[in-house]
């Protein structure tokens, strides 16, 4: 799995629900997909992920994603309901959407170098 690619995409969740909120849209329920349909969600129910059962590094990283899905979800409310100033809110940095952006992207590094690893 391309760890770093993964982080690319779940930082894109972010400016879709940026872009959302900002030109005050609905939001393509397509572009926000659940913590175990995205391609790292995927990975994480996995037979490769498997391996790494029981690793820090692997288990930080489910927690991370299933949390950056939970609050994306809670953005994702607001703006389909057109609470815009809440869904500004809920993007912005120190909240709980941000933090968890923020963990789940630490988590995916933390990845990316345990398997680096592993592999040297």
């Amino acid at each position: 799995m391309d760890f770093q690619e993964q982080a690319q995409q779940h930082s894109q969740i972010r400016e879709a629900l940026l872009a959302a909120v900002t030109e005050r849209r609905a939001l393509d329920p397509a572009l926000l997909p659940t913590d175990r349909l995205c391609p790292t969600g995927c990975w994480l129910q996995g037979e490769d992920a498997r391996r790494w059962a029981g690793h820090h590094a692997l288990l930080g990283l489910v927690e991370t994603h299933r949390a950056f899905h939970q609050e994306a979800a809670v953005v994702a409310g607001h703006i389909q309901r057109g609470q815009w100033t809440q869904g500004q809110r809920a993007l912005r940095n120190g909240s709980p959407f941000a933090l968890a952006l923020t963990d789940l992207l630490a988590a995916l590094r933390r990845m990316r170098a345990a398997a680096s690893s592993l592999a040297a």
